[in-house]
């Protein structure tokens, strides 16, 4: 399997419709079969009000296929703590971090024109 139990996860719901809201999982495996993973951990959602990504305060578990074009799916390090990540958001910007440490730009828009 390429995605081991305890493997830190990142999962992003593909956005299918222009009016999508982007939507985040954090968390870590707790079990694997096949194509199918369960995964323990934080929903993230985008707050309508003021635009910033918020952490969900309970924790789920999700089930979801690697084989879903509807999941993008990203391996952590091993090292980050599910509990403690966040999102930080600021002008426009969606930034993964376990405490100060920045983990991944999860923003969608380019780098201001500049490749």
């Amino acid at each position: 399997m390429i995605v081991d139990t305890g493997d830190a996860v990142l999962v992003s719901h593909r956005r299918m419709f222009e009016r999508d809201e982007a939507r985040f999982f954090v968390g870590r495996t707790i079990a694997s079969d096949g194509p199918l993973l369960k995964v323990e951990g934080f929903t993230f959602v985008r707050d309508l009000s003021n635009g910033r990504v918020v952490k969900k305060e309970e924790k789920r578990i999700k089930v979801l296929s690697l084989a879903s074009p509807g999941h993008i799916v990203y391996q952590l390090p091993s090292d980050i703590n599910v509990e403690t990540t966040d999102i930080a958001s600021s002008n426009g910007d969606a930034i993964l971090v376990d405490g100060s440490r920045q983990i991944m730009n999860l923003s969608e828009r380019t780098h201001c024109g500049h490749f």
